[in-house]
This record gives structure tokens, C-alpha cells and sequence, in this order.
């Protein structure tokens, strides 16, 4: 299978907000990057403000930046200090709108989706201080994280042993029961999202607030292929959403074997990949990632208490009243989710954790289930036989009307069951039922194009997917002939969003990495 390119990206970072920084020897101009003296006002080079936050909108600081992180063609994230020499990650967002009312209504949802992560205030999660626009860029600013994500243990390590992982699963859960306790749903749990700090201790990064600063990507809540389930390509989620990302994540972290690089939802059972993982582990995982919602468990307290049956007291929490209401809607309707943070380089690889963080402290176990009551057996006569008849009846007539359902779907189709329906193909024998001419049960061949379409100005979101899976299918034809199809109940997927790539005569040209899959019937 085509493997898309990563990325490099260097080892993550963080120094808590109220640690001093040693002597600051330089700062850099935000806009031209260049060094200048530590107190400097305005860049010696280019002239411009090197001084962000001028005209504070809420946290009064004014910040310097320090060094360059990480930086890209939507932002950068730097390193900073206040006036007071306190260390910083500031996360600098650009914005691509052409259009002003489009861009107030960016901004807007900005500030609401900053506002709400500086509402959250758990250990796990790095504290927000700050938002504001300066010169026409977007900025936050949050603890600085030292250590280094998942993504890149794996990439170092092949895989984890078992015990660590689920220490780490452990905490992992921890925020995503406080995020789903405030009706939020993170939407994109995946290695790299994980933070291991130098003393083991976990953070959950990057909550996707850049999203709001890309037109073609407003509202989406796709996540990130190969961990994201089913139904967030159908731009839903929920908790149980969170449950399958987290499966998968702990599936690659515990098997080496990245779901990125496979075919779309499906995992195998983990210890049949490695037999020294348990098997109370391997059939949780396997629970966890099940194509259908309903097959997961229903909440991330329910996987997390599979996975460690037992478990001691965890650190506490702080509730905060809920920002947003939990997202059950299509895409189009959907407020994007909270906001990235950082990373930067570590000195030295994470150690392994400890089962319970030392540094929050501990609350109370949870009380145990009480047991469920006993019931008596029912006397034998005829009151028993009217029952057991009366439960063969609604039996009967509930297979009747489930088989009746399943045929009406099989043959007609309808689009909100297609992704049920073709995963249920791919499972069944080749000879066991015939395949519907919409996906064949033939071979299909794993494929990735570097796509580019041109479109009138002001297209939305579903007209530039529309024109790129178009532009799919040609590539397709043109590479393996004029009969190939492509395989629409695993539709093509974006790797990474699509980018302007120029403008002109009224008329705006993308770009975008698709992989899919076609055959040839």
C-alpha cells in the first residue's frame, strides 16, 4: 500500500508557565524571523513591532518570541517569554480568507473556542493563558510541553510493552471522561496528540483550533485516517468516537502495526500480532474498534475499566460548566474543535510512567457497582409457559422485521447505510451473496495522487471534494484504463487539507494528496 510521507517533527516540550527562563540572549522578529537584542521594540532588520500583544485583549501580557519550534505553511508554533521572563508556547495561526465577512466569523469562533480552552483546567490537558490578533495573525499562548509524543517513541521503539501502555492508557482516559463530563468530544486522538513528559506523566495536545483559520476544512470533523471510526467521515461524532480513536491508538502502540499504512477499519486482533500481550487487553482493543457505535463500549470509563480491572485512585479533576454541547450533528452544522498545542525539541527520551501521577493529587476510589439483585426462579405451570410463548412470539416477529430491514438495505442501498453494508461485503465469503454493482467484491488496489483542480472563486467545501474525487477517478483511469472504478464504499480521503495554490481571472487552483482505492471490474 502507497505510504504517505510524515512529516519530520522534532521531540515535544513542557515548561510549566510560572518557571523562569535563564538569560534571554536574543528575540525574534515575528515577521521576519530574524535576531534582534533582548528588549528591542522594533526589528532592526525590517523595521516592523517585534512586540506581541501590544494592546492585551484579556491576559495583559506582552510577549517576545525566543525561538522557532515548528513552523509551516498555516502557522508556527514558537517559544516565548512575558515581561517577567516567564516561558511560553505561542502558537501563531494565519488565516486564508479572501472574504471579510468570512474572516469576522473565523475570528469569532476563535475567541469563543479560546475562551473555552482556558476554561479547561485538568493536569493533564496544558493550560491556555491567552488569545489575541496582532497585525493581522492569531495567537495563543500555553505552557510550553517538554518531552516527546507517542508517534515518536514508536517510530524509536517498534512498539510498547503492555504495562507502560497501559499506564499511559490510563491517564489518556482520564482526560477524555473530563472532556466528555463537559460534553466535548476531542475528535482526534492518535500517537502523535500524546505527550510523554520527562517524569512519564501525560499530555493530551492539539485540540485542532487552527481549523478555524482554513476555509476548506470549516466544520469538518473527519480527524486523522486510520484512527478516526466510520462515522466522523460522515461528519459525526460522539463519545464512543473517542473510544475507537483511543483503540486504535493503543492497538499501534501496543503492535507496531500503524492503521495508517492498512485498510480503512479493520484490526487484528492484537495478540494474534503479538502473544504476549493478554488476552483481557487484545479482546478490549477489539471491542474498542468495531466498525459499528453500538458495538463499542459506551464510554471511555467502560474501556478504561477493561482495560485496567481494579485500578487504583486516580489524580482529580476540575469540573468546569460545559462550552459547547456534545456533537451528534452533520459536519456543516458543527462548531470545530478546541486548539493545537505544542511541541519542541527534548533532551532526553520519557521514561517509563508510573502507575498513578505524582504530581495531582489523589482522589477517592470510585465505589464498586453494587451487585445486581438476585433473581428467583419462575414457578413452573402454565403462567411460565404463557411467558416463554409470548417471548417467542416477539422473537419471531423481530427476526421477521429485522430480516425485512437487512434485505431493503442490502438491495436498495440507501447512502447513510452504504459504509454498514460494504464493511458487512468485505466480511462475508467471496461466493456468499452477490456483490451490488455500487462495490464489487473484486480485488481493489491501494493508490495515492498528488491532485491538483481549479474551481470559480467562492466554491464551498463539497464542490472542492467533489472536483478532487473527480480528478481521483481520471488519474485512475488514466493509470490502470478506461474500465477502472473506484472502490466508493472506501471513498477516497484527503491526506492533509487542500490548499490554494494560486488565484487569478476568478478562478482558484488546489492542491491535495488523496489515496483511495480502485479496480477493475
Amino acid at each position: 500500500m502507497a505510504q504517505h510521507a510524515r512529516t519530520a517533527r522534532q521531540p515535544v516540550v513542557a515548561a510549566p508557565a510560572w518557571s523562569v527562563m535563564a538569560e534571554v540572549k536574543q528575540i525574534l522578529c515575528p515577521h521576519c524571523l530574524r535576531s534582534n537584542v533582548p528588549r528591542a521594540k522594533f526589528c532592526q532588520h525590517c523595521g516592523r513591532d517585534v512586540v506581541l500583544n501590544n494592546e492585551p485583549t484579556g491576559d495583559g501580557r506582552h510577549y517576545r518570541i525566543t525561538r522557532v519550534v515548528k513552523q509551516g505553511g498555516q502557522g508556527a508554533v514558537y517559544e516565548g517569554i512575558d515581561d517577567a521572563g516567564q516561558i511560553y508556547a505561542i502558537k501563531m495561526m494565519l488565516d486564508r480568507f479572501s472574504d471579510k465577512r468570512e474572516l469576522a466569523e473565523a475570528i469569532e469562533r476563535f475567541n469563543a473556542e479560546a475562551e473555552m480552552l482556558q476554561g479547561l483546567k485538568h493536569p493533564r490537558i496544558p493550560r491556555v493563558y491567552g488569545h489575541f490578533t496582532d497585525e493581522g495573525r492569531h495567537y495563543l499562548t500555553m505552557d510550553f510541553v517538554r518531552g516527546e509524543d507517542l508517534e515518536q517513541i514508536i517510530e524509536r521503539e517498534g512498539r510498547v510493552d503492555e504495562a507502560r501502555a497501559l499506564a499511559w492508557a490510563d491517564q489518556i482516559c482520564d482526560v477524555l471522561e473530563h472532556l466528555h463530563s463537559n460534553d466535548l468530544i476531542y475528535r482526534d486522538m492518535k500517537p502523535s496528540n500524546v505527550m510523554i513528559e520527562r517524569d512519564g506523566g501525560v499530555k493530551v495536545v492539539d485540540f485542532g483550533i487552527a481549523k478555524l483559520f482554513k476555509p476548506t476544512e470549516r466544520g469538518t470533523q473527519i480527524g486523522t485516517p486510520g484512527y478516526a471510526p466510520p462515522e466522523q467521515y460522515q461528519g459525526l461524532a460522539t463519545p464512543q468516537s473517542d473510544v475507537y480513536a483511543l483503540g486504535a491508538t493503543l492497538h499501534h502502540l501496543l503492535t507496531g502495526r500503524d492503521p495508517t499504512e492498512e485498510k480503512p477499519f479493520e484490526f487484528p486482533p492484537a495478540r494474534s500480532l503479538v502473544p504476549s500481550i493478554s488476552q483481557r487487553t487484545s479482546d478490549a482493543l477489539a471491542r474498542a474498534v468495531q466498525f459499528k457505535a453500538d458495538d463499542r463500549f459506551a464510554s471511555i470509563a467502560e474501556l478504561r475499566d477493561a482495560l485496567i480491572p481494579g485500578r487504583a485512585a486516580q489524580p482529580a479533576q476540575v469540573r468546569v460548566a460545559p462550552a459547547t454541547r456534545r456533537i451528534e450533528q452533520p459536519a456543516a452544522q458543527v462548531a470545530t474543535a478546541p486548539a493545537p498545542v505544542v511541541t519542541a525539541p527534548a533532551q532526553t527520551p520519557a521514561a517509563p510512567i508510573p502507575a498513578a501521577p505524582a504530581q495531582a493529587p489523589a482522589t477517592p476510589q470510585r465505589p464498586a457497582r453494587p451487585a445486581p439483585p438476585r433473581v428467583r426462579p419462575a414457578r413452573r405451570g402454565g403462567f411460565r409457559a404463557a411467558v416463554g410463548a409470548l417471548v417467542r412470539t416477539v422473537f419471531t416477529l423481530a427476526l421477521v422485521a429485522a430480516v425485512g430491514l437487512g434485505a431493503f438495505i442490502y438491495l436498495e442501498r440507501p447512502a447513510w447505510a452504504e459504509p454498514y453494508v460494504a464493511r458487512l461485503l468485505e466480511l462475508l465469503p467471496g461466493d456468499a451473496a452477490p456483490a451490488p454493482t455500487s462495490a464489487p467484491a473484486l480485488p481493489s488496489t491501494a493508490v495515492t495522487y498528488d491532485l491538483e483542480v481549479t474551481l470559480p472563486e467562492g466554491a464551498d467545501a463539497s464542490a472542492i471534494r467533489e472536483a478532487f474525487l473527480a480528478a481521483f477517478a481520471d488519474r485512475a483511469r488514466a493509470e490502470y484504463g478506461p474500465s477502472t472504478q473506484v472502490a466508493m464504499n472506501r471513498p477516497p480521503a484527503y491526506i492533509g487539507s487542500p490548499v490554494e495554490s494560486s488565484r487569478a481571472a476568478g478562478q482558484v487552483t488546489y492542491r491535495v494528496t488523496m489515496q483511495g482505492y480502485v479496480f477493475q471490474p
